[in-house]
């Protein structure tokens, strides 16, 4: 089967809503390996589809489940811009078919993938896409990250095609974005943020933690936690050539 046979399968399948074709659902999640970054870190995402095939019996496409997807990832915010990707990857569990493009500074990712017949990917869920995003060194703010497209599920000898923008025939494909918020860099023993690394950070960094305020994970696993505090030590012996966070 051709790319180009494969991507009309994903753009063009669908199924009259009856029977067992109300119960099949799906969602597009988009996963960040990180919620906070600083300029020039480097950033995963995952566009992640759970789908529940609704006790449908296996057909001429195969098992129920995952059959294809298509659509964009778009970016938006003060620092949406400043986010570069650099590089992309389509999960090889689709393997027919596979294309991908990197679009305009907006639109991040453009990619498709489809099963051959009897290839279907069963549940529960399923990465179809990762790519890598580099953040400008000059960046601050909020990014917002979002998936626009179709994910088609294999329905016993049927097809059926879930779609942000649904039409005639197609269901409505729940999409969960992602916000990255990009802050200056500063150091992570200066907890009040004065600019200086000197005793009154100590103080500060009891308020944050206690406050359970995010500056107060220094060691940055994403856990304020008092494995901190001797990350905060370290960090503070360091002065100004110790570790930088972001916020």
């Amino acid at each position: 089967m051709s790319t180009n046979n494969v991507l009309s399968i994903i753009r063009a399948s669908c199924v009259a809503f009856g029977g067992q074709a109300l119960a099949q659902s799906a969602t597009a999640s988009l996963i960040a390996s990180q919620t906070t970054a600083s300029p020039g870190d480097t950033v995963s995402f995952t566009l992640r589809v759970a789908f529940d095939d609704g006790g449908a019996p296996a057909g001429q496409f195969g098992a129920p489940g995952l059959f294809g997807f298509g659509g964009s990832i778009s970016a938006s915010g003060g620092a949406a811009s400043a986010l570069a990707v650099d590089a992309v990857r389509i999960d090889t569990q689709l393997p027919v078919g596979a294309t991908q493009e990197t679009g305009t500074p907006s639109r991040l990712v453009t990619a498709a993938a489809g099963s051959g017949i009897g290839a279907a990917l069963v549940g529960p869920q399923a990465d179809v896409l990762t790519f890598d995003a580099v953040v400008d060194d000059s960046a601050a703010g909020s990014i917002e990250l979002s998936y626009e497209g179709s994910v088609v599920l294999v329905i016993g000898d049927d097809l059926l095609t879930l779609s942000t923008s649904p039409g005639v025939n197609q269901g409505l494909l729940s999409v969960t974005g992602t916000t990255l918020q990009v802050g200056s860099a500063r150091l992570c023993a200066d907890q009040n943020a004065d600019g200086a690394i000197t005793p009154a950070d100590f103080n500060a960094w009891v308020l944050n933690f206690n406050a359970e305020n995010t500056l107060a994970d220094v060691n940055g696993d994403g856990l304020i936690s008092p494995a901190d505090f001797n990350a905060w030590i370290f960090a503070f012996g360091q002065g100004s050539s110790g570790p930088t966070c972001s916020g």
